[in-house]
């Protein structure tokens, strides 16, 4: 019975039926099996398996010997009568003969008849939720009549027992003495039963039966053998009387839902009020006229005044909350559906039809940037099980957007205690915000620039200063001196020195970074903070940028007025660790810039500044080095270390400058990635080794592979001219000629350009070396991601891995990794042949360094493989 007890509202309930020894099925709407008790099982000769869910007339076939019309389609029609009209329908006799196995397995119908009756079973909705089948076998009783010469028809009126087994009860009883002990079993049922039951007989409506619910229900008086007008007086003027005679007359069932009651509960007690759900259900006698009324129902009072209880206060929060100008909302979490009251659609200039009661609807109106917050509010108030308040912009009626403060708690549960309901109110803060807004920028903004003033400029210095340390990159902080402000405010007045310092705050923002502040101190002077640095270059490049702008003319009240900056710069750490400190210093710093002359920056440390004017002259000097032929590129053997061949080349850019001697990529291939200059010369260096490599293979007969290093700045700009594909196919070269060697920081957030030109590389054959592995940010992703031939062993782990063990994990590691993935392993920097030899037994394929030679120019490069061949 556990599909029957899962549909009942009370757990003894399903018990009680199932107990009971009348036979029940229950049905769903389209008459599959939903369960059966024990009586009906044993009635049918059925086990609860061999039935519960299927359909009925699947599980009782019907006999292929009788009339098509006569049981199934007469069986069906009462089915589908009781869920048309929501009543009980009653046959009074139907043969239907059911199916059984004799002993040697075959298949029999055994001649049966039956008085039935379909109960439908109301939903919440109002429809039918399932339908309960009460069969008798009436058989025996069939077959007395018949035996006395009379036999009955489907439609013969002696056989009409309608409503309630009570009368089937009384019926039969005549037939077979032993259904009086199952009438005893059913009203001992009735008497216990938890809802109120009773029977009136005859048009009088004396009460027959009555259980202890009823009693206690009316009071402990006594009404049996009484009329119900004598037994309960009280009744008569609330019309129960006529409905009674109603439903006698009729013959048709009446359902009460919560309906009022008086009773005297006690004789000297004033009436009572209560509330019940009951059916007068009439049932028939052998002739087919009414014999009298089954009440059954609950006292249903405590849920009603509670529901009551609950409306009255849910009228008066709602009416003191919308009082307060707040809206009210009511969040069914379960179903998503929201109930919003008037005030909450009025305060956004919504109507009813504009604004349909569900969660999707708020969700669409939520400011993008405020949802995930508000959701995730929510979220942790209801883990949590605490009230909720978040703040939110939310999209008005007429396209404008309203701060919003909501309120809300949990107030319902399902059974498993999962929450199901949510309500809450809505505050409309939108001035409240603008009132914030309007203080905090008062005390926060210069009112003529809008920059940040000074006291706001302290704050963001000392947030970055306290988290500087622990970041691996720098900050640094300028001060800002406008030359000949002062000759200007004075010449033209105050309000062009107030324009002129309007449109330096603009030109000094326009050179920074978004997550840069400018601020403005007071008069002329403004300051920078610069975070998350990682050389000085940037900050090099942002104190040329200031100069640049402030050396534009101004136009202030159509004149053209000129001035310059003077720009102090300080370095967190090196120069200072605390916000008074980088003040100080950027102060002395920028007055330092003044007195050497205006229009120029200065460092606070000597020495630094040496380092950036050598750094500007180096950089000034690149722009020509290779219009002037200062640079070469020199190719470096890559050895096979297992044979010792030389069989590829690695391409070196070399700058000789005519006054430094030999400078140091290190020092000048960044400030080519700084200037731009990286990709003109990037090319250039490709062409070289593309042309080399095909001259090679002209001399030699056999190709030697150039690998080119490639900056990630060129991967990020668009090809100029001739690209490095296309260049290779005008040389007739193949892509294998060519390696390109890349960074693993191009790797890690890799565009989808540098995607596509990667792919691009892949196929036309160029293959591609991750450099310096090891060193970076390392990540097996991209390495499953693009496909990548060899993995460059930085030197620095190669200089190390004789004398330190955690180099030679490291080193080895690569190489198995490397062997694992399918690539192979160049190891740099090999100088010794102890290092050659560990890298060998650890399966390094590929080496380079001075142990093998040096980097080579063309020509010597040339002479070498000519040798080796």
């Amino acid at each position: 019975m556990s599909q029957l007890g899962a549909l009942c509202e009370e757990a003894d309930l399903a018990a009680l039926i199932n107990a009971s020894p009348f036979p029940y099925l229950l049905l769903s709407t389209d008459f599959v099996i939903l369960g059966a008790n024990d009586a009906y099982l044993c009635l049918t000769g059925r086990a609860r398996d061999e039935i519960v869910g299927r359909g009925l007339f699947d599980a009782f076939p019907a006999d292929p010997d009788t009339l098509a019309a006569s049981g199934h389609s007469i069986i069906q029609a009462s089915l589908e009568r009781a869920l048309a009209t929501g009543r009980p329908d009653h046959l009074a006799v139907v043969r239907y003969n059911i199916p059984r196995r004799t002993a040697d397995g075959k298949c029999v119908f055994e001649e049966r008849y039956w008085s039935l009756i379909h109960t439908p079973v109301p939903s919440a909705q109002g429809g039918v939720a399932l339908l309960f089948q009460n069969p008798i076998d009436v058989t025996e009783l069939v077959r007395l009549q018949q035996a006395g010469g009379r036999l009955p028809a489907c439609d013969d009126i002696g056989y009409q027992i309608a409503g309630s087994v009570f009368s089937r009860a009384q019926a039969l009883q005549s037939a077979n003495r032993l259904l009086d002990r199952e009438r005893e079993h059913l009203l001992h049922l009735f008497r216990q039963a938890p809802g109120f039951v009773a029977v009136t007989r005859g048009p009088q409506h004396v009460l027959d039966i009555a259980n202890e619910s009823f009693r206690q229900l009316v009071g402990q008086r006594e009404v049996l053998g009484k009329p119900v007008v004598e037994a309960l007086p009280e009744v008569v003027g609330q019309g129960y009387d006529r409905l009674l005679d109603q439903v006698y007359t009729t013959g048709e069932a009446f359902v009460g839902h919560q309906m009022k009651a008086m009773f005297q509960q006690r004789a000297d007690a004033p009436l009572s009020e209560r509330y019940v759900d009951f059916v007068f259900q009439p049932f028939t006698d052998l002739d087919g006229k009414t014999a009298g009324i089954f009440i059954q129902g609950q006292d249903v009072t405590e849920h009603v005044l509670a529901q009551e209880a609950l409306r009255i206060s849910n009228e008066r929060w709602k009416l003191a909350v919308e009082g307060s100008g707040d809206g009210v909302w009511d969040w069914n979490m379960l179903t998503g559906e929201v109930v919003f009251s008037r005030r909450f659609r009025e305060m956004f200039g919504y109507g009813e039809q504009d604004f349909p009661n569900s969660i999707e609807t708020w969700k669409m109106r939520v400011h993008p940037d405020d949802l995930n917050g508000a959701l995730n509010a929510v979220r942790a108030a209801v883990r949590a099980g605490m009230p909720v308040m978040f703040e939110f912009r939310f999209l008005c009626g007429d396209g404008k957007w309203k701060w919003a403060r909501a309120r809300g708690i949990v107030v319902g549960h399902e059974d498993s205690d999962k929450p199901s309901r949510m309500t809450g109110t809505v505050t409309d803060i939108s001035q409240k915000k603008e009132s914030d807004e309007l203080i905090w920028r008062q005390a926060n903004f210069d009112a003529l620039t809008g920059l940040p003033n000074r006291r706001l400029f302290r704050d963001r210095l000392d947030q970055e200063v306290r988290k500087a340390p622990r970041s691996p990159h720098t900050m640094s902080l300028m001060f800002i001196d406008l030359d000949r402000f002062k000759e200007v405010n004075d010449l033209l007045g105050h309000d062009a020195g107030d324009r002129l310092l309007v449109e330096a705050a603009q030109r000094l923002t326009a050179c920074v970074r978004k997550s840069d502040t400018v601020a403005r101190l007071g008069g002329d002077e403004f300051t920078v903070i610069l975070t998350e640095l990682v050389d000085m270059a940037h900050v090099e490049d942002v104190a040329q940028k200031i100069l640049r702008a402030l050396a534009r003319p101004f136009f202030i009240n159509q004149q053209t007025v000129y001035i310059s900056g003077s720009v102090g710069i300080t370095m967190f750490e090196a120069d200072a660790s605390t916000a008074e400190q980088l003040i100080t210093n950027a102060d002395q710093a920028m007055y330092a810039a003044k007195h050497a002359g205006r229009n120029q920056f200065r460092y606070f440390t000597p020495s630094m500044q040496e380092r950036a004017q050598r750094r500007l002259r180096l950089a000034n000097d690149l722009r020509d080095a290779l219009a002037v032929g200062q640079l070469e590129v020199h190719y470096q053997p890559v050895v096979e270390l297992a044979t010792g061949r030389i069989v590829k080349a690695e391409a070196l850019l070399r700058w000789n400058h005519p006054a430094l001697g030999l400078v140091p990529p290190a020092q000048f291939i960044p400030i080519a990635e700084e200037t731009g200059l990286i990709n003109e010369i990037g090319d250039w260096v490709f062409r070289q080794a593309a042309g080399c490599s095909r001259q090679w293979q002209s001399q030699l007969g056999k190709t030697v592979q150039v690998s080119v290093n490639a900056s990630p700045i060129q991967f990020h700009a668009a090809e100029q001219g001739v690209g490095w594909l296309k260049y290779l196919d005008m040389l007739g070269l193949l892509g294998g000629a060519v390696a390109v060697e890349i960074s693993e920081g191009l790797l890690l957030n890799a565009s989808p350009a540098v995607a596509e030109r990667l792919l691009a590389y892949r196929d036309a054959g160029i293959q591609v070396a991750i450099d310096d592995f090891g060193t970076g940010y390392s990540s097996m992703q991209y390495l499953k991601k693009f496909d990548i031939d060899y993995l460059k062993i930085d030197q620095s782990f190669v200089r190390e891995m004789v004398a330190s063990a955690s180099d030679r994990t490291i080193v080895k590691s690569i190489i198995v990794m490397a062997h694992e993935l399918g690539l192979q392993a160049v190891a740099e920097g090999i100088e010794t042949p102890e290092q050659r030899d560990m890298l060998l037994r650890a399966g390094c394929d590929y080496g380079q360094g001075f142990l093998f030679s040096q980097a080579l120019a063309a020509d010597a490069f040339a002479s070498l493989m000519a040798e080796a061949a």
